[in-house]
Protein backbone atom coordinates (compact mmCIF):
# COMPACT_ATOMS: atom_id res chain seq x y z
CA UNK A 1 0.00 0.00 0.00
CA UNK A 2 2.98 2.32 0.78
CA UNK A 3 4.22 1.77 -2.73
CA UNK A 4 1.17 2.47 -4.35
CA UNK A 5 0.39 5.57 -2.27
CA UNK A 6 4.02 6.97 -3.41
CA UNK A 7 3.43 6.22 -7.15
CA UNK A 8 0.20 8.13 -7.34
CA UNK A 9 0.96 10.35 -5.20
CA UNK A 10 4.29 11.17 -7.61
CA UNK A 11 1.27 11.36 -10.37
CA UNK A 12 -0.19 14.06 -8.60
CA UNK A 13 2.30 16.10 -8.74
CA UNK A 14 3.13 15.29 -12.89
CA UNK A 15 6.29 13.25 -12.09
CA UNK A 16 4.36 10.58 -14.70
CA UNK A 17 1.17 9.96 -16.02
CA UNK A 18 0.07 6.78 -14.88
CA UNK A 19 -2.24 4.39 -16.35
CA UNK A 20 -4.13 0.96 -16.03
CA UNK A 21 -7.21 -0.72 -16.79
CA UNK A 22 -9.85 -2.01 -14.80
CA UNK A 23 -8.16 -5.42 -15.17
CA UNK A 24 -5.10 -4.78 -14.19
CA UNK A 25 -7.11 -2.83 -10.92
CA UNK A 26 -8.94 -5.96 -10.47
CA UNK A 27 -5.38 -8.20 -10.54
CA UNK A 28 -4.33 -5.77 -7.87
CA UNK A 29 -6.93 -6.91 -5.74
CA UNK A 30 -6.67 -10.35 -6.13
CA UNK A 31 -2.93 -10.24 -5.71
CA UNK A 32 -2.90 -8.59 -2.86
CA UNK A 33 -5.72 -10.61 -1.55
CA UNK A 34 -3.32 -14.02 -2.15
CA UNK A 35 -0.11 -12.14 -0.46
CA UNK A 36 -2.67 -10.31 2.39
CA UNK A 37 -5.96 -12.68 3.36
CA UNK A 38 -6.55 -10.69 6.19
CA UNK A 39 -7.62 -7.30 4.74
CA UNK A 40 -11.48 -7.81 3.10
CA UNK A 41 -11.86 -7.96 -0.61
CA UNK A 42 -13.94 -4.71 -0.36
CA UNK A 43 -11.44 -2.86 1.33
CA UNK A 44 -8.99 -3.38 -1.70
CA UNK A 45 -11.71 -2.41 -4.04
CA UNK A 46 -12.59 0.72 -2.17
CA UNK A 47 -8.50 1.38 -2.43
CA UNK A 48 -8.32 0.75 -6.34
CA UNK A 49 -11.34 2.99 -6.59
CA UNK A 50 -9.74 5.64 -4.55
CA UNK A 51 -7.07 4.94 -7.12
CA UNK A 52 -9.35 5.77 -9.76
CA UNK A 53 -10.85 8.80 -8.12
CA UNK A 54 -7.12 10.71 -7.21
CA UNK A 55 -6.48 10.23 -10.96
CA UNK A 56 -9.21 10.31 -13.17
CA UNK A 57 -7.96 10.75 -16.64
CA UNK A 58 -5.75 7.27 -16.07
CA UNK A 59 -7.87 4.29 -16.84
CA UNK A 60 -7.33 3.53 -20.57
CA UNK A 61 -10.32 1.79 -22.01
CA UNK A 62 -10.62 0.30 -25.70
CA UNK A 63 -7.67 -2.14 -25.55
CA UNK A 64 -9.97 -5.12 -25.16
CA UNK A 65 -9.25 -5.21 -29.10
CA UNK A 66 -5.50 -6.02 -28.85
CA UNK A 67 -5.57 -8.57 -26.51
CA UNK A 68 -5.67 -11.09 -29.02
CA UNK A 69 -2.16 -9.58 -30.76
CA UNK A 70 -0.19 -10.27 -27.54
CA UNK A 71 -1.40 -13.56 -27.05
CA UNK A 72 2.28 -14.58 -26.18
CA UNK A 73 1.75 -12.32 -23.37
CA UNK A 74 -0.36 -15.01 -21.76
CA UNK A 75 -2.61 -13.30 -18.97
CA UNK A 76 -0.57 -10.21 -19.28
CA UNK A 77 -1.22 -9.49 -22.87
CA UNK A 78 -4.36 -7.16 -21.59
CA UNK A 79 -1.29 -5.32 -19.90
CA UNK A 80 0.77 -4.45 -22.67
CA UNK A 81 -2.62 -4.01 -25.09
CA UNK A 82 -3.40 -1.06 -22.26
CA UNK A 83 0.08 0.25 -22.92
CA UNK A 84 0.00 0.47 -26.17
CA UNK A 85 -3.96 2.30 -26.30
CA UNK A 86 -2.86 4.74 -23.50
CA UNK A 87 0.43 5.73 -25.05
CA UNK A 88 2.26 4.35 -22.00
CA UNK A 89 6.26 4.48 -22.40
CA UNK A 90 6.90 1.96 -19.46
CA UNK A 91 5.71 -0.61 -17.79
CA UNK A 92 6.22 -0.04 -14.75
CA UNK A 93 5.73 -4.45 -12.71
CA UNK A 94 7.78 -6.53 -10.34
CA UNK A 95 7.14 -9.23 -13.12
CA UNK A 96 9.43 -7.63 -15.63
CA UNK A 97 10.61 -10.91 -17.09
CA UNK A 98 7.08 -11.05 -18.13
CA UNK A 99 7.48 -8.69 -20.97
CA UNK A 100 10.24 -10.13 -23.47
CA UNK A 101 11.98 -7.26 -24.49
CA UNK A 102 11.32 -8.81 -27.98
CA UNK A 103 7.82 -7.93 -28.39
CA UNK A 104 7.55 -4.46 -26.05
CA UNK A 105 10.32 -2.48 -28.01
CA UNK A 106 8.24 -3.00 -30.80
CA UNK A 107 6.34 -0.38 -29.90
CA UNK A 108 8.95 1.58 -27.78
CA UNK A 109 7.80 0.30 -24.32
CA UNK A 110 10.41 0.12 -21.64
CA UNK A 111 9.52 -2.18 -18.50
CA UNK A 112 11.04 -1.46 -15.17
CA UNK A 113 10.63 -2.60 -11.86
CA UNK A 114 8.86 -0.50 -9.20
CA UNK A 115 12.33 -0.17 -7.91
CA UNK A 116 14.15 1.14 -11.16
CA UNK A 117 11.13 3.07 -12.07
CA UNK A 118 11.22 5.08 -8.81
CA UNK A 119 15.40 5.89 -9.16
CA UNK A 120 14.38 7.30 -12.17
CA UNK A 121 12.00 9.24 -10.59
CA UNK A 122 14.36 10.71 -8.14
CA UNK A 123 17.03 11.52 -10.19
CA UNK A 124 14.37 13.64 -12.42
CA UNK A 125 13.27 15.72 -9.41
CA UNK A 126 14.65 14.98 -6.04
CA UNK A 127 13.38 17.66 -4.08
CA UNK A 128 9.85 16.89 -5.25
CA UNK A 129 10.08 12.97 -4.43
CA UNK A 130 11.23 14.48 -0.91
CA UNK A 131 8.05 16.64 -0.75
CA UNK A 132 5.76 13.68 -1.49
CA UNK A 133 7.44 11.28 0.64
CA UNK A 134 7.05 13.92 3.73
CA UNK A 135 3.50 14.71 2.73
CA UNK A 136 2.73 10.55 2.64
CA UNK A 137 4.29 10.57 5.75
CA UNK A 138 2.13 13.59 7.49
CA UNK A 139 -1.20 11.98 5.84
CA UNK A 140 -0.80 7.78 7.49
CA UNK A 141 -2.57 8.18 10.82
CA UNK A 142 -3.59 4.14 10.82
CA UNK A 143 -0.65 3.23 11.61
CA UNK A 144 1.13 7.20 11.81
CA UNK A 145 4.52 6.88 9.97
CA UNK A 146 7.09 8.70 9.27
CA UNK A 147 9.17 9.33 6.25
CA UNK A 148 11.64 7.44 7.88
CA UNK A 149 9.03 4.42 8.12
CA UNK A 150 7.94 4.78 4.21
CA UNK A 151 11.60 3.86 3.00
CA UNK A 152 11.47 1.12 5.48
CA UNK A 153 8.29 -0.47 4.28
CA UNK A 154 9.96 -0.07 0.78
CA UNK A 155 13.34 -1.70 1.08
CA UNK A 156 10.98 -4.91 -0.28
CA UNK A 157 9.56 -3.47 -3.29
CA UNK A 158 12.19 -1.09 -4.24
CA UNK A 159 15.60 -1.18 -2.16
CA UNK A 160 17.72 0.31 -4.24
CA UNK A 161 14.91 3.26 -4.06
CA UNK A 162 15.30 3.48 -0.33
CA UNK A 163 18.56 3.17 0.40
CA UNK A 164 18.94 5.76 -2.64
CA UNK A 165 16.91 8.24 -0.44
CA UNK A 166 17.73 7.32 2.84
CA UNK A 167 21.36 8.51 2.21
CA UNK A 168 20.68 11.76 -0.07
CA UNK A 169 21.36 14.82 1.65
CA UNK A 170 18.27 16.52 -0.19
CA UNK A 171 16.62 13.71 1.77
CA UNK A 172 18.60 14.16 5.21
CA UNK A 173 18.15 18.10 5.12
CA UNK A 174 14.79 19.06 6.83
CA UNK A 175 14.39 15.48 8.57
CA UNK A 176 11.37 15.35 10.93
Amino acid sequence: MVLCDLLIRLAQRGLYRALWSREILEEVVTSIAKRRPDLEIERLRRRTLAMETALEDATVEGHERLIPAFGELGNDAHVLAAAVVGHADIIVTSNVRDFPERVVERYRIAVQSPDDFLIHLWWLDAATVVDVLREQASATAKPALTSDDILARLRIPAPGFAELVSRAVEYQTGKE
